[in-house]
């Protein structure tokens, strides 16, 4: 049976500590404003607390929580929770099963590797119009989840660690949300990933990642994706930022999108359809484009605006170049066969020594020796 228990220094009320030392499972814990330390930690399992202020820095709470194995449900509501020492904010075990939910919430980290939320075990990961500051979300090797995002905000641009990372199996859907960081998913995962009208630092994707990326923004300036292994990516009207690039047996179709720079090598596979590439593209090992209303450009950091080597293939129909003075290179074994548009009037220059592997139709073009 459910006990509504309201937390404060007023009459009537509970206080902090003994709310503490009796709290058992099915507890709803409603905190007045205020500041609640307890540092030795609380095992917790089917509990609510609510924080009963007008905003979430009203009721702080300086602890760490960890779900105990018979939890069904836990949620915190309306609060701010602050880590104590080095130990991670809120703790989901290996034995663990449970709903985790955190609504109008601040989660504030140490800015370090410390995780804030740490999910080892089962867990339905719910975050709500939730703010993280200075730490991570991480799914661990162990775990089997399903996370939802909805209007949060993910504050922790770390050069070493991802704001949320992946390394188990399950589903995460992230909608309306900003993350100032990585997104990393790492070789022992299989997931699914569901990014949808956010801004994201980076992504950072191996193992078994299947990305579904729409109407969103990847916006740190030196890479904005990079993705290896077995990973699957659609990505429809989203713009990069910084470079784009895949490696080993990445696959990726991506429509009426924008990117910086697009490079990939090994056995990556890309089909792409009005997508605009502003700096250069570069395929290298057996990688392959397959393009259809593709326009390559040149901004002036690349020496060249489309650079094909090795055994690497650029295939498309409709291709739009703007080259703005710079050259294309074909080299080794590099095929390029397209029919192309070209409207800046002199003959495209491509440094060759097969004129034989390249075929553009609709344009005129100049091979360019060394």
């Amino acid at each position: 049976m459910t006990r509504y228990i309201k937390v404060g220094t007023g009459g009537g009320e509970v206080t902090w500590h003994r709310a503490m030392l009796d709290l058992t499972p099915g507890d709803y814990l409603m905190l007045e404003p205020g500041y609640y330390d307890w540092p030795r930690g609380k095992v917790i399992e089917d509990i609510t607390i609510q924080g009963l202020g007008a905003n979430p820095e009203d009721t702080r709470i300086r602890s760490f929580f960890r779900i105990g194995p018979n939890s069904g449900r836990v949620c915190f509501e309306n609060l701010y929770l602050e880590p104590y020492g080095e130990t991670n904010t809120i703790d989901l075990p290996e034995d663990a099963n449970s709903y985790l939910i955190f609504r109008n919430c601040v989660l504030k980290g140490n800015n370090s590797k410390i995780t804030t939320l740490a999910i080892n075990g089962q867990a339905s990961v719910f975050l709500f119009s939730t703010r993280l500051t200075g730490g991570s979300i991480s799914f661990f090797a162990t775990s089997s989840f399903r996370l939802e995002m909805a209007d949060c905000d993910l504050d922790f641009a770390s050069d070493d660690f991802g704001a949320i990372s992946f390394e188990g199996e399950g589903t995460a859907i992230i909608n309306n949300s900003r993350l100032a960081g990585a997104i990393t998913s790492f070789d022992s995962c299989n997931i699914e990933l569901d990014i949808n009208n956010s801004e994201v630092g980076c992504l950072n994707l191996t193992g078994r990642t299947w990305l579904n990326l729409l109407n969103s923004q990847i916006v740190q300036p030196e890479y904005s994706l990079y993705a290896r292994g077995d990973c699957w990516l659609n990505i429809v009207s989203s713009d990069f930022f910084g470079q784009f690039c895949l490696a080993e047996r990445a696959r990726v179709l991506i429509q009426n999108s924008e990117l910086y720079s697009l490079q990939a090598r090994d056995e990556a596979r890309m089909t792409l359809t009005n997508v605009v590439i502003e700096a250069t593209t570069s395929l290298e090992g057996t990688s392959s484009a397959d393009c259809q209303l593709v326009t390559f450009k040149s901004n002036g950091d690349y020496q060249y605006f489309v650079y094909l080597v090795d055994s690497a293939q650029l295939t498309g129909r409709n291709l739009l170049f703007e080259p703005n003075a710079s050259t294309a290179l074909v080299e080794d074994q590099a095929l390029l066969k397209a029919n192309a548009l070209y409207h800046q009037g002199q003959p495209l220059e491509i440094k060759c020594q097969k004129p034989e592997n390249i075929s553009l139709l609709g344009i005129k073009w100049t091979a360019l020796k060394e």
